[in-house]
């Protein structure tokens, strides 16, 4: 992969078409050559909640375009292999192509995924753990450009650990399942990672139905669209019985 751009969206409620922001790095040659941020309008305005976590409010969104306005203008983005470190951006990137039309298809890896085959001794695989781990510099985090900067980073690195062939990945759903909720657990449970579960889930009937208990749970706890710290407690419960179930 000589060529890929790394991505990252914010969401600004829990729907995964409502993007507020896109942040991307274009990667040629093992080099940054190109990195940007984008404010977008949301479908379905923003929730108290998002903005706490990245900030993003209606004041700074409100006169840009939706992202189907704004799709002629960096449509070339999604031409080339996009990476990003979790399976939220592609349900996000999935939930916009289809909601605006587009008709989107896009060759996606997610690098969070190769990092836990690869790195299986690190306590989890999350994108600040791997830019401390590779000695990256450090970036703020919840910034859609610099999560995708140090996305693309990261990825670098763990090509490089396979002696810069094309890294894929052998897991299958378990393992994949099992790695979602140890990097849950590695600290306090919080909502976004609590929603890409859920969504994840939904996406996987097989294992949703096998853990049908932690499915409705976290269902039932994020039906009014925020999480506590009672909940997550809750929830935290949950995800430990389902992981000792699993080993």
């Amino acid at each position: 992969m000589k060529e890929f751009i790394a991505i990252d969206f914010e969401t600004a409620n829990p729907q995964r078409v409502s993007a507020c922001s896109l942040g991307y790095a274009k990667i040629s040659n093992c080099e940054v050559v190109e990195t940007k941020g984008l404010l977008i309008k949301p479908v379905g305005g923003h929730a108290p909640f998002q903005s706490k976590i990245h900030g993003i409010k209606e004041e700074h969104t409100h006169d840009k375009l939706y992202f189907g306005e704004l799709f002629p203008q960096i449509r070339g983005i999604f031409d080339y292999p996009l990476v990003a470190h979790s399976l939220f951006d592609k349900q996000v990137l999935t939930a916009l192509s289809e909601y605006f039309h587009l008709g989107l298809k896009f060759d996606y890896t997610d690098s969070c995924s190769i990092a836990k085959d690869m790195l299986p001794e690190l306590k989890d695989s999350k994108l600040k753990t791997l830019v401390k781990h590779y000695g990256l510099p450090s970036f703020k985090h919840h910034d859609a450009r610099e999560d995708a900067l140090a996305c693309a980073k990261v990825f670098l690195k763990l090509r490089g650990l396979d002696t810069g062939n094309v890294v894929s990945s052998s897991h299958n759903e378990l393992s994949e399942f099992k790695g979602i909720l140890k990097g849950i657990l590695a600290e306090i449970v919080n909502y976004k990672e609590a929603y890409e579960l859920l969504y994840w889930l939904e996406d996987h009937a097989d294992i949703s139905n096998s853990h049908s208990n932690l499915y409705r749970k976290i269902k039932e706890v994020l039906y009014d669209d925020h999480l506590d710290n009672i909940e997550a407690t809750e929830i935290k419960m949950f995800l430990e019985n389902t992981l000792i179930e699993l080993e």
